[in-house]
């Protein structure tokens, strides 16, 4: 796949941009989106289905799945086969409303269209689209539709840089569709042609069922070509047009694993690109990533390395630390999320701090200007407002109220080996160094435990908890049985012997 330069990349998607604003966004409508997902994808060498491999935290048939829905189409149908179950699961996840063809054997692309015609019934024209092609955007397909006009077929063509593998779409001078010929079965003068077919295609349902009817095998592959139906419009004297795409990432799938990370980097630079855009400092766009379900107000500021995964939002002037990998997570305004914390389906409110080397597991709340510090994992926990826990601790099933300082050390025995215990400290409470909270237990308001203890009990608000054993201390045990003393009297020996 051919790499964008940032220049280059803006100023494609400023002219996409344009031009997707003069078309009508009710245009498809009357069309349905047929998704073609149903390969293994055996270059992936992978027993996933090539479709769902992810790039910028997405599988691959989520892309075509969610442009359809956005053009507005009247209708979705993903067509299925290896691994049907989980590319259905994930298409579903897109669109709820998606429909599925189950392509039974691996027949060729008019094959995969055919097996889906009836879930088109109703519609006027059919939009095929490919599940392994992650860049295409509303504008090219609404410059599509313009190109289609009357049809019955219209078809995005492009000029990769390795032609190797795809089939050439010949013109005429006027540029009317004649014919496309497989890369297998191209004469020494087609090899030539440096235009190629994108496998994208509008098309007049009526003439897409009738033509369907007619393609034959009689190629080098011995498979159904969904190219045919391009011969078969301009022998019927209605030749289909081509709208040419110039951006090579926009257009070209993915058969490999190289290809794929081709792919991540270009739509996480563009993704990044449209952050920065709306107000966001990126310190270095190219080690960042930012899922498409994240949102970010202005004057947030990320260093290198972060990732943002999921529906993460993340409020007005929070800072996120380098190395931090965030997952559907809500970050308040002027959080300051300090290095390489994980923090996953947690609750940040305005002005918590977190971090460096904090977990925050699923269900992790911080209240405003609550601190959690270093080496600190915390799940299924609430901590109050301007509460601390600033190291070395663990809090899990808890509720803690506001301004409690958690000393180092502390953990909350949560877990019996069958059941999980909640733990409740109530405002104002002091929980000294090195303490276990064996839960089910309330510590009350303004109570403290000293450091060291084992709280197995309710300690009442205002109370003052300890656990510890007496200290005992023996005078002169050191001189006797210390280790300077053992020692002393081990080189004696050795000297005597």
């Amino acid at each position: 796949m051919a790499a964008l330069s940032d220049s280059a990349a803006l100023a494609d998607t400023a002219a996409l941009a344009d031009t997707a604003a003069l078309a009508d966004a009710a245009a498809l409508a009357d069309t349905a989106a047929v998704i073609l997902a149903a390969g293994l994808g055996t270059r992936m060498k992978s027993t996933l289905p090539k479709v769902l491999h992810r790039v910028l935290d997405r599988p691959l048939v989520a892309f075509p799945v969610a442009l359809a829905s956005r053009l507005g189409v009247g209708r979705t149908v993903v067509v299925v086969g290896h691994g049907r179950e989980l590319v259905e699961a994930a298409a579903r996840a897109m669109d709820p409303n998606a429909r599925f063809a189950l392509q039974a054997e691996q027949r060729g692309t008019a094959d995969a269209v055919a097996s889906a015609m009836a879930e088109t019934e109703g519609c006027r024209r059919v939009l095929i689209l490919s599940g392994d092609v992650p860049g295409l955007t509303e504008a090219s397909v609404q410059a599509l539709t313009a190109a289609y006009g009357d049809g019955p077929l219209a078809l995005v063509t492009m000029t990769p840089p390795d032609l190797r593998g795809y089939g050439r779409t010949l013109c005429d001078a006027e540029g009317h569709v004649l014919r496309i010929v497989e890369d297998r079965d191209c004469t020494p003068t087609e090899k030539a042609v440096t235009t190629a077919n994108a496998g994208i295609y509008l098309v007049d349902r009526e003439f897409l069922a009738s033509a369907l009817a007619r393609v034959e095998s009689s190629n080098a592959q011995r498979e159904l070509y969904l190219t045919d139906i391009a011969v078969m419009a301009h022998a019927q004297g209605t030749p289909g047009r081509a709208v040419h795409v110039t951006d090579m990432g926009e257009v070209l799938g993915i058969n490999d694993r190289a290809e794929l990370a081709q792919a991540d980097a270009r739509l996480r630079r563009l993704r990044n690109l449209e952050v920065m855009r709306a107000g966001v400092t990126l310190r270095d766009p190219d080690r960042i990533v930012i899922g498409l379900d994240v949102t970010c107000a202005t004057d947030v500021t990320i260093e290198a390395d972060v990732v943002l995964r999921g529906t993460t939002r993340v409020g007005r002037g929070t800072v996120i630390g380098q190395g931090a990998v965030i997952d559907s997570s809500t970050l308040g305004e002027n959080v300051t999320v300090k290095p390489y914390c994980v923090i996953s389906e947690a609750v940040l409110d305005d002005k918590a701090e977190v971090g460096p080397f904090a977990h925050l597991r699923p269900g992790a709340v911080l209240r405003s200007r609550a601190k959690v510090g270093n080496f600190v994992e915390m799940k299924k926990t609430v901590l109050g407002a301007g509460s601390k826990a600033s190291h070395l601790t663990y809090l899990g099933d808890a509720e803690i109220g506001a301004d409690v300082n958690v000393g180092a050390g502390t953990i909350t025995c949560n877990y019996d080996g069958v059941n999980k215990f909640k733990t409740v400290i109530e405002d104002g409470a002091f929980i000294g160094s090195n303490t276990e909270i064996v839960a089910p237990v309330t510590i009350g308001a303004g109570a403290l435990v000293g450091a060291g203890s084992t709280v197995t009990k309710d300690v009442p608000a205002g109370a003052l908890a300890l656990s510890r054993e007496p200290q005992v201390n023996v005078a002169g045990w050191a001189a006797i049985k210390g280790p300077h003393a053992l020692k002393s009297r081990a080189r004696k020996a050795d000297s005597h012997s």
